[in-house]
């Protein structure tokens, strides 16, 4: 059975093509490694292995041809609650999938779980009071990020091969790059998906998590609503932008920027030019805290009214932000946000990507409660971080997190590869070109047996 979780999403799906491994065994296969790794990590709370087998059988091939993944517990699966991470959505069954999970079945795929988040997605850390705490696989002790880490970690712990996951600021990128896998946040609109309208346009977007380069490509092919047309692979972005720390403006380990550093001069001698490069990011945080706040406040006002307490502190703290804002400065913050785009716009025509650490510092502790917002002391420096993943967000491009090497304490070192609008399969051959530097690092973790909360 281990020998089957070992293997790549694409030499499963070989495998599957070619009989020489029949479906029954695959799920077999998963369903081991869950109850193997699940009560130590927590990261799929909804599973649903063997209510597949079935209609497994009868599914057809596609492009994943019966490839096991885990949706983000924020879409609808028919049959299975979507719970958002909140007790008060307990029962909230779906009557019918969502149109983004009815196309991946169509082309093959198959849902064994849902994976945790944090409630309506508020705070730092993937844990709430449902289902409780999801664990690092690397590290039980620090945080494995949030809102998709459940989704990074059914990858990392090989309890899927690839994983659904959602991105506002940071989402898929950063849980990613602390469990030491790939995660790709896609170009607004190239990935649809059902559920109720998104208050600032562009701002979230569905796309995969998978264990290396070429498995996120496989799955973000099987996303998309039409499928690239077969031919040419679109080659590497050779003309690199680089920055570590956005100018000064993040402040980023030594040793991280180090890692990082050498990786970005190591693609030179694979035919890359690499530019010292920071864009101008003046005010583009900023703005973009302003549209997340008044996104909370729009999308969950009336569920505070109307629950109060009975909601976490970090999501009432969210939606009171995004109420203190006035209509002008949200009308700024658009501004500022259509002006960063057009600047990004006009780098793209001197240099293909822009390379950054995803995360310039080790995943921090995480607390005994179950708050999903880092400690006191921690706070501070995770939101820090956070420009390194909000300029993506507010240029409305596609950026990737490819690992790149391990601190000498262990922790995953993500690289950030931001790139032009639709060029998401272009990003991803870059990616494939850093997976070659990087630093060798085990496809799945040991994980810890520690108990889970």
């Amino acid at each position: 059975m281990s020998d089957l979780i070992e293997l790549s999403a694409r030499e499963l799906v070989t495998a599957i093509r070619r009989a020489e491994v029949d479906r029954s065994s695959v799920l077999n296969a998963v369903s081991d490694r869950l109850r193997r790794v699940e009560p130590l990590v927590n990261a799929v709370p909804t599973v649903v292995v063997e209510r597949t087998r079935g209609g497994h059988r009868r599914r057809p091939a596609g492009p994943l041809a019966g490839l096991p993944i885990t949706v983000k517990d924020v879409v609808d699966v028919a049959g299975l609650p979507t719970t958002h991470g909140s007790p008060l959505r307990r029962d909230a069954v779906a009557e019918r999938s969502d149109p983004l999970v009815r196309r991946l079945e169509r082309r093959g795929a198959v849902v064994i779980g849902k994976t945790n988040v944090p409630e309506f997605l508020s705070g730092a850390d993937t844990v709430n009071t449902l289902f409780g705490r999801t664990r690092n696989p690397w590290d039980p002790t620090v945080s494995c990020g949030a809102s998709s880490g459940g989704a990074a970690v059914s990858v990392a712990t090989g309890t899927s091969w690839c994983a659904h996951g959602g991105d506002t600021a940071g989402s898929i990128r950063i849980p990613a790059a602390l469990c030491g896998v790939v995660g790709l946040r896609p170009t607004p609109g190239l990935v649809t998906a059902g559920g109720t309208g998104e208050p600032v346009p562009g701002f979230t977007v569905h796309g995969p998590i998978a264990r290396d380069v070429a498995d996120a490509a496989l799955f973000l092919r099987a996303m998309v609503p039409r499928e690239p047309t077969p031919g040419v692979e679109p080659g590497p972005l050779r003309r690199i932008a680089f920055t570590a720390d956005l100018g000064g403006r993040v402040p980023v380990t030594p040793e991280i920027a180090a890692i990082c550093t050498r990786t970005v001069a190591a693609m030179e001698g694979l035919g890359y030019r690499v530019v010292p490069y920071a864009p101008s990011v003046s005010g583009v945080h900023e703005a973009c805290l302003t549209l997340l706040a008044y996104r909370a406040a729009v999308l969950h006002g009336a569920r505070v009214d109307r629950y109060g307490e009975r909601l976490g502190s970090a999501l009432r703290a969210e939606v009171a932000a995004g109420r203190a804002c006035a209509p002008q400065q949200v009308a700024d913050a658009e501004r500022v946000r259509a002006g960063f785009a057009g600047r990004i716009e006009a780098m793209f025509a001197e240099h293909d990507v822009l390379i950054t650490p995803t995360f310039g510092q080790a995943a921090w502790p995480v607390r005994r409660d179950l708050d999903p917002l880092p400690a006191g002391e921690d706070l501070a420096g995770v939101a820090a971080q956070w420009p390194l993943t909000t300029l993506a967000t507010m240029a409305g491009c596609p950026a990737l997190t490819v690992p790149c090497g391990r601190t000498a304490a262990g922790d995953p070192v993500g690289l950030q590869l931001i790139g032009a609008p639709y060029r998401d399969f272009a990003l991803l051959r870059t990616g494939r070109d850093v997976e070659l530097i990087r630093d060798s690092a085990p496809a799945l973790p040991v994980v810890p047996a520690v108990p889970a909360c």
